[in-house]
Parts: structure tokens; C-alpha cells; sequence
């Protein structure tokens, strides 16, 4: 069983309950270790990241989920940025996350189904 860093805990303000909850739940059944590194996102970061190319909602006329505090992005303790997004550790996080999103009954995507934004989870409502 893992705990919540500081890090996980700071970036969880002003997310939804129900992903702060996902996220606990997950850090007690999760074979690998985790953080959250982004929940609830400002307007300005969010111009700044799609001015960037490193996202598809312009955060003004397309609001991201992050913006709403409906989004996480969490990734594998021990992630570099070079690391294949095939990487094994991918997958068995995403497997937790979806057990337990099921089990708490949340209706959640995830950008590892996307094939292209292995971190992101969202409450489709």
C-alpha cells in the first residue's frame, strides 16, 4: 500500500471529491507507485500548454476538464520523460485506475485509451 505525497496532496486542491477519493483507493491497491502531478489547472496555464502544442482545449472557447477540476494526470514514481509510453507500468497503473474507478462507480476516460496522453484522467459525467 502506497501513501499520498505532499506533492499528490497539494495538487489535489480544488479537484473534485470523487477523483481525490479514486486517487486514495488507487494508492492502497496499486502494484506501482504514483502521483498526481496536475489536478485543477488555471486559465492561464491552460492558454500557455495549448499555445504550446501540448494540448487540444484553448481554455477559453474549449474549457479543459482540468480547468473544471475534473482532471488528473498522474504519473509512475520513477517516470522520466524518455520512457516508452508503452512502459509496462503504464498499463498496470491504467488497470488499477479503472478497477477501482469501477468499483466507486465514476464513469472516467483516460488518455492512455487515446493512445496519445498516458497521464490523464477524467469524470465523464
Amino acid at each position: 500500500m502506497f501513501k499520498a505525497s505532499k506533492r499528490t496532496k497539494n495538487n489535489l486542491v480544488g479537484v473534485d471529491e470523487r477523483l481525490a477519493l479514486l486517487v486514495g483507493y488507487v494508492l492502497g491497491i496499486s502494484e506501482v507507485d504514483f502521483f498526481v502531478n496536475e489536478g485543477r489547472r488555471s486559465t492561464e496555464k491552460q492558454r500557455k500548454l495549448y499555445k504550446q502544442g501540448k494540448s487540444k482545449c484553448d481554455g477559453v472557447f474549449n474549457i479543459s476538464k482540468h480547468q473544471e477540476g475534473k482532471a488528473i494526470d498522474v504519473y509512475y514514481v520513477g517516470w522520466r520523460n524518455i520512457d516508452s509510453k508503452n512502459n509496462v507500468r503504464w498499463g498496470k497503473l491504467i488497470k488499477a485506475f479503472k478497477f477501482a474507478g469501477k468499483k466507486l462507480n465514476l464513469k472516467l476516460e483516460f488518455g492512455y485509451d487515446w493512445g496519445w496522453d498516458n497521464p490523464h484522467i477524467e469524470l465523464k459525467e
